[in-house]
This record gives C-alpha cells, sequence and structure tokens, in this order.
C-alpha cells in the first residue's frame, strides 16, 4: 500500500504497555506501524487457529456479565496476556476435570471392595461391589442435554441443523 494511502493513528498506553511492546519490536526486527498493523488486522480479521488436535466442531456460547466484573476480567486478562477464548475454555476445562476427578472419587468409593469373604480368621478375599460400569463423559453429557430439554425442543433443533447455504 503506498504512503499517500495510510492514515495515522495515535494511541496512548500505559509505560509498562508500551515497554513490552518495544521489546517484542527489537526481538521480532518489526516497526511500530507493522505492529499496530498487524494486531488491528489480527483484531479485526481474526485468523481461525490451527491446533494440533484434528479440526473439531466449534460451537459458540455467549452470556453477559455485569460492567463491573466485565471490567475486572479484562483487567485480569490482559495483566496475563490472555484472550477471553483462552480464559473462559481454562476456566471451564478445569471445573470440568474437577467435577470428571470427584465424579470417579465418589464412584470410586461406592465401588471399593468393602465386602469380606470367607472366614473372620481365614485368608482374606473381598468381593468387587461395583460391577455397573461408569457411563463415559460423552455420555453423561449427552443424557444430561436431553433430561433438561423438553423432547419436541431436540426435533426441532436437529430438524434446525439441517441447512445449505448457496452462492
Amino acid at each position: 500500500m503506498a504512503d499517500s494511502a495510510k492514515k495515522g493513528i495515535t494511541v496512548k498506553v500505559d509505560a509498562e504497555l508500551h515497554a513490552q511492546v518495544s521489546q517484542y519490536l527489537k526481538e521480532h526486527g518489526m516497526t511500530m506501524s507493522e505492529f499496530v498493523s498487524l494486531a488491528l488486522d489480527n483484531e479485526l480479521h481474526p485468523k481461525i487457529e490451527m491446533e494440533d488436535k484434528k479440526m473439531e466442531k466449534m460451537r459458540t456460547l455467549a452470556f453477559q456479565v455485569p460492567e463491573d466484573l466485565f471490567l475486572r476480567i479484562k483487567d485480569y486478562l490482559q495483566r496475563r496476556g490472555l484472550s477471553q477464548k483462552e480464559f473462559m475454555i481454562g476456566l471451564i476445562e478445569t471445573e470440568l476435570d474437577r467435577d470428571l476427578a470427584q465424579r470417579e472419587g465418589e464412584m470410586a468409593a461406592q465401588c471399593a471392595p468393602a465386602e469380606q469373604v470367607g472366614e473372620p480368621d481365614g485368608p482374606e478375599e473381598t468381593a468387587d461391589v461395583c460391577p455397573v460400569e461408569a457411563p463415559s463423559e460423552e455420555e453423561e453429557t449427552e443424557a444430561a442435554y436431553r433430561e433438561d430439554v423438553p423432547e419436541d425442543v431436540h426435533e426441532e433443533q436437529e430438524d434446525s441443523l439441517d441447512f445449505s447455504m448457496e452462492m
């Protein structure tokens, strides 16, 4: 793009953030103009992140929070260098992992060999008290979803997912 087609943008940022940007520019051999242009382009036109994992179908979660909480979150994210997406996915995964560990612990406690078989003075043998295999996390998630939503809604959603797009 020719210089005549360019416009200027002037902003003021915290001195600490400016120092971080300056260090980044030195390490990457970039000018401030290149950096700001890239940052603005990435914010306005986000690229699909390619991960080492296979591409998964993505779904959107959206919700509103009070203004003061939003500002606290933005401050936290800026200090930690996280995106909202990284932060929320991290929180959700942490809670789901904690819940899974808790449920597995409860299942293990219920399934612990608690019944003793044989003579009191003889060799100790235990019987498996929990022969039922626990459902997978995916099965539980699907079952919980199905329980929370009326049956007619499931049918409507399945129908609404079938669409085509013409160009």
